[in-house]
């Protein structure tokens, strides 16, 4: 049962609705809240749009050099390697020439990547963990749109792990959680070995947090579910993990935005919350799920009643007719 229509703000009744309405239910009665996108790693659009010209335009000429003894390979095998190389790899591989520039260019995945995941594209790049994410796990989680700890939709992807996961579990998940790594090696007293096991990274420039905090410098940053399985220090049946107090900043920066791609219709969904409820406007929803919640979701069915109203008033005046909503 949806949190929000179990309490006064659910209907009595189910609310029905035509099929052809429900694009314009959407955008009459939800919206995106971009406050949650710009939390996290994000780049303006001018830097995206750069990327993307590098990233996703094939050269106007055909190649005139082969990829030597790749060349020999199937097709088809040359495709398996190619979405198993990690994004670094896959990067500099596609920077050897034209054909390899072909190649990669040619791969359904590659190109849902670099067109719905540059955000998370850049961010990979610039943080260095590039290296652990393969094509074939971008685009699977691409192609995912439950979050991994809690199940609901998630439009954000946690970097380190290279999970799917919602707005909430960004800020509160174990799993989620990043410390320093100073503050992290003194607590648990890590080794330089236990060091390199984990996905530690030094933070990006920006704005982060609901609040806009800005932060210029750069620090190493680490989770501390991992810490603490490196370190062996996990706390037994019912005590309390040793972890230090949380500090959702450090989450907020080693998350980004990640939109859901349907990967047979080719739709993207960013996620969704109701104009409606007054209470849990943070919860987002894929359009499926929304439209389940406006059957019950008293708010937003006066939202979309008072803008079918507005619109059947508009006509009747110009036709010199009078038109009242009945609630």
């Amino acid at each position: 049962m949806d949190t929000v229509t179990s309490r006064e703000n659910r209907s009595a009744t189910e609310y029905h609705f035509l099929g052809e309405q429900e694009d314009a239910i959407i955008r009459a009665t939800a919206y995106h809240n971009k406050e949650y996108d710009l939390s996290v790693i994000s780049f303006p659009s001018r830097t995206r749009n750069g990327i993307r010209r590098s990233v996703s335009r094939p050269f106007p000429r055909a190649p005139n050099a082969s990829l030597g003894t790749l060349d020999r390979l199937p097709l088809e095998l040359l495709v398996y390697v190619s979405l198993h190389l990690d994004i670094y790899s896959l990067f500099k591989f596609r920077q050897t020439n034209l054909r390899s520039r072909q190649v990669i260019d040619s791969l359904q995945e590659y190109r849902a990547v670099t067109s719905h995941g540059l955000n998370p594209l850049y961010a990979l790049l610039r943080t260095q963990l590039a290296t652990y994410v393969s094509l074939s796990d971008f685009y699977n989680v691409l192609c995912t749109n439950n979050c991994a700890f809690c199940g609901e939709f998630g439009g954000f992807v946690f970097l380190p792990t290279w999970s799917r996961c919602c707005f909430e579990c960004v800020k509160k998940a174990p799993e989620t959680q990043m410390q320093t790594l100073a503050s992290l090696r003194k607590q648990f007293r890590l080794t330089q070995a236990a060091i390199s096991k984990l996905r530690c990274f030094k933070t990006l420039p920006g704005i982060y947090t609901m609040d806009e905090s800005t932060y210029k410098s750069r620090f190493k940053i680490v989770p501390v579910h991992q810490a603490m399985l490196v370190s062996g220090k996990q706390p037994q049946a019912g005590e309390q993990p040793p972890t230090p107090r949380p500090i959702y900043r450090y989450n907020y920066m080693a998350s980004c935005a990640l939109p859901y791609y349907e990967r047979r219709s080719g739709r993207v969904e960013y996620g969704i919350s109701c104009a409606g409820c007054q209470l849990f406007r943070g919860k987002v929803y894929a359009q499926g799920g929304f439209l389940e919640h406006f059957k019950w979701c008293k708010g937003a069915q006066r939202e979309w009643e008072f803008r079918v109203g507005v619109k059947r008033s508009t006509r009747s005046q110009r036709n010199g007719g009078y038109f009242r909503r009945k609630y």
